[in-house]
């Protein structure tokens, strides 16, 4: 049977990555000097810093694009364990929001956990390429309905076999802006509420961004 949801729903805009970098909105938070702050600025990014979490909701929102983020010395207001803390609160509040944690200093094994919620890690020390390149694919990531499309699949795995009809599920949600029909796979699939309500925030971010790049 012919999808014919896929010939009159709106299509998904690709963007060059100068046109991304435009639109595109980065955070920095550290709380001391991030010293590839002028640089990003001088190749036309739109990135502020925080010297702290000033403002947790809008992280929340997703109203940033990436978020890079210093692990240590940052979020002790809202989390025992800091910027590993803020991390995983952010990951399980808007799993589609993109972190890329970075530090200064080595960390054992224990907190391998943390690094793996994060989409890239980075040493502090890492050079400013590096950092750009980062930036740049996830940025590009960021902007793909491919993005969205496998962290709902990623989520929904581990209840659902056929990963086919999930994807597809998940694209025709974010295309209609409609949830409805995910959400009902997904609950006769018994996939836990908390799971179903992040992947209900993965698809609304993913229309948020849509809208955007169709702006």
């Amino acid at each position: 049977m012919i999808d014919l949801w896929r010939f009159w729903t709106p299509q998904w805009t690709a963007l060059s990555i100068e046109e991304i970098k435009k639109r595109a909105r980065l955070l920095i938070i550290d709380d001391g000097e991030f010293f590839y702050l002028d640089l990003f600025r001088r190749d036309g990014y739109n990135i502020d810093k925080w010297n702290d979490v000033k403002d947790l909701p809008k992280v929340e929102s997703g109203y940033y694009d990436i978020v890079l983020l210093d692990i240590q010395g940052i979020g002790k207001k809202h989390s025992k364990d800091g910027g590993m803390g803020i991390l995983r609160h952010v990951k399980q509040v808007s799993p589609g929001q993109i972190v890329v944690a970075y530090s200064n200093a080595d960390f054992s094994l224990k907190y391998k956990e943390f690094f793996d919620l994060a989409d890239r890690v980075l040493a502090k020390q890492a050079d400013y390429v590096d950092f750009k390149r980062a930036v740049d694919e996830l940025l590009e990531s960021r902007f793909s309905l491919g993005f969205y499309v496998e962290g709902v699949n990623k989520l929904a795995s581990g209840y659902l076999s056929d990963t086919s009809k999930i994807r597809s599920a998940a694209e025709k949600a974010i295309r209609t802006k409609n949830v409805g029909p995910l959400e009902k796979i997904l609950q006769k699939a018994e996939v836990p509420l908390k799971t179903i309500e992040a992947i209900v925030r993965i698809v609304k971010l993913a229309v948020q961004i849509g809208d955007s790049v169709t702006s």
